[in-house]
């Protein structure tokens, strides 16, 4: 099963998101653990529709495009295994969702 790379998952971890993760690792040089997540859960965080413009995922050959067509927030990843995976372009999506103000993972705080 393909998880975030340590790089999304350590920014997901700065934009406050938490989610159920069955993998975690202990960077032990910022001392933090560190939650790795499968592309289901990341599916699952974003925002189904966005104004008129529903989540969409368009397999062409081995690029994944997943985006809001209307909202021109789309974002495209190889998925050969020598790129990133499907769960990296997802996270990436939600993470520009999160600096565009669109979704927040600190509320309460």
């Amino acid at each position: 099963m393909k998880t975030t790379s340590f790089e999304i998952s350590k920014k997901l971890a700065e934009i406050g998101f938490k989610a159920e993760a069955h993998h975690k690792l202990h960077c032990f040089k910022d001392d933090f653990l560190y939650s790795y997540y499968d592309f289901e859960t990341i599916l699952e965080a974003l925002p189904n529709q966005l104004g008129q413009s529903f989540l969409q995922i368009t397999m062409l050959g081995n690029q994944a495009l997943i985006g809001y067509e209307m909202q021109r927030i789309e974002l495209s990843s190889l998925v050969d295994g020598k790129n990133e995976s499907l769960a990296d372009t997802a996270a990436r999506l939600l993470i520009l969702l999160h600096e565009e103000g669109i979704v927040n993972f600190n509320e309460g705080k």
